[in-house]
Parts: C-alpha cells; structure tokens; sequence
C-alpha cells in the first residue's frame, strides 16, 4: 500500500534541470493532513509505516523493537518458587499452618512488584524512512514510563519532552506543552541503589509528582474507540449472563478511531483490512490559531494514533 516510488522528481525551468528535494519525516508529520498507518511485525520487532497518497513524500517508520521476556519469565518463575518454599518449609518444620499462608501471601505480594518491574517497556521510534535514517537518530520516541504501563513521554531529537499519552478513565490522552529539558534521576545519582530498587524509587517519585508536565490546565486530544458490537463476542455476550457476558458483548473489534479536543472532533481514524492499518484524517483547522507554533499539533495526534493502533491490533 505504501510502497509507492519515491524517486525524486525533475522540475524543469527555462535552461536549468533541478531536483525535487524529498520531504523528510518530519515534514510528513507536520505538514500532512491525510495519513496511512500500517502496521507489521516480523522477527525484528513491531513496526509502523506512515504515509500519505502522494507518491514524492517520503515514508515515515516508527520502530518498537523486539524486546527479550527471558528475564519476565526468569522473575516469574523465581517468585512461584520462592511463595512455594514460603509455603512448604514452615510447614514441614511443624509451623502453624496459617503462619505459612500468611508468609507466602506476603512474598506472593512482593513478587507482584517484581514481576510488574521486570516487564520490558514499551519504546516507539520515529525514523524518516530515507536509506540510513533508522541509524540515524529519531525524529521523535516514544517511551514508556518505568512502573507506570499507561504513561509515556513524547522526546524530539534533542531529547526534550515535548507531550505526554496517559490512560485515564478509559481513554488514551495526548497533552502537549513547550519542550523541556530532560531531568537527572535521582536514582542514578545513588550508585548503592539496586536496579529493581531503583526502578521503585523512580516510581514512587514519579506518583508523588503525579502528572508529568507542566503543573496546570493544558490542551489535550482523546481518542474514542468506536467498536463493531454485532460480532460473534457481543451475540455470546448477550447469550451469557454476568460480569464474563458484559465483557465479551464490549470486546467487539474496533471499526473506528475519533480524536476529540474538548468535546470537539478534529481527526477520525478508519480501520483498514483486518484493523492493522488505519486511515486518518485531520480536520482543516486543526492548527489552534495564536501567537507562534502551536503546541499540540499533528505529531502528538500521530504518536496517539501508532499507540492506539498497536495496542488495538494487538486484541
């Protein structure tokens, strides 16, 4: 679909021959008003294709690396032995029998945290698709928080955060704000903080600050998945009674992707094919009017897009 000809054009004047220069990426994202995003995953890891209609422009690639789950499952299966031991020594040591389920239930609560902490993180990078730009660094990532699986920071090339994607009430939400420089961590200040507690300091500060950004009311985009109910899931659904038949009558294949700033539509995503690729499209005046740049633009409604299609693809 997007594998169009992206040999430079020749734009011909009276007495001189010139080449067309190729729209990078960033222009892409900025410029665009109609978007294709296909999605594909190989051995490589997940990635995203994003282009438009117009065969000169060239492809912009987002890259969610392939990540190892050897040390997810390492975690894992540590801490079923370890509740396994808590459980069985003071019983075979002639404990009461309540004292070994009270101690397993506490290291079983333990090794929740650890387990949470040893997921490998999500990461997106955005490549101008131009020969060598994957190794070259990216227009833009975005990162998932350590310990927090619904937050991620939007970076530009200098590696300022420039937005935010959290999760709340249901809804995937992207806020923008003017970019700032990135913060050290205190936890890689303490050189005697162990990684796993160091990942739950870097947590715990970052719940205490709550909301990353800027402190205030901020503009922000949300995206509402409109879902296909009459399929197979919402008839058993209707068939079954309970908590097990409401969540199968709401687990219908997304049809459709709404972006809404304040009550207000400004870009609708339209599944394609089997919901890995989506067509979106930007209202006109999208661009809040004022002063200079605008702060929410068309790459925070991008990285909204490529996250939500990962995670609906993915169902």
């Amino acid at each position: 679909m997007l594998d169009h000809d992206t040999t430079p054009e020749l734009k011909r004047k009276p007495g001189e021959v010139e080449l067309v220069p190729p729209v990078d990426g960033l222009d892409l994202l900025v410029d665009g008003g109609e978007f294709i995003l296909v999605r594909v995953q190989d051995r490589f890891g997940e990635r995203v294709r994003v282009g438009i209609r117009d065969a000169a422009v060239r492809v912009l690639l987002v890259v969610r690396p392939k990540v190892s789950r050897v040390k997810f499952f390492a975690v894992l299966a540590g801490v079923m032995v370890t509740v396994a031991l808590a459980f069985t020594v003071p019983v075979g040591i002639g404990l009461p029998p309540l004292l070994a389920v009270s101690l397993a239930v506490s290291v079983g609560l333990i090794g929740i945290v650890a387990v949470l902490f040893a997921q490998p993180l999500r990461e997106y990078r955005f490549h101008d698709d131009l020969p060598g730009g994957i190794d070259r660094t990216p227009l833009m990532a975005l990162g998932e928080r350590p310990g927090r699986q619904s937050w991620y920071d939007l970076r530009d090339e200098q590696g300022r955060t420039f937005g935010t994607i959290s999760r709340r009430l249901g809804k995937w939400r992207v806020r923008g704000f003017e970019p700032q420089e990135p913060e050290e961590s205190a936890a890689d200040d303490e050189p005697s903080v162990g990684n796993i507690t160091g990942k739950i300091y870097a947590w715990s500060e970052a719940a205490s600050m709550g909301e990353p950004g800027p402190r205030g009311p901020s503009d922000e985009v949300a995206v509402v998945v409109v879902r296909d109910y009459l399929n197979l899931a919402s008839i058993i659904g209707g068939l079954v009674s309970g908590p097990i038949g409401v969540m199968l009558a709401l687990s219908g294949p997304w049809k459709r992707l709404e972006f809404r700033r304040g009550g207000r539509l400004v870009a609708t995503g339209h599944r394609l094919h089997d919901g890995s690729a989506m067509q979106l499209q930007l209202e006109s005046d999208f661009d809040l009017a004022g002063d200079g740049e605008p702060v929410l633009d068309r790459r925070h409604v991008l990285a909204l897009a490529v996250l939500t299609l990962s995670f609906e693809a993915e169902r």
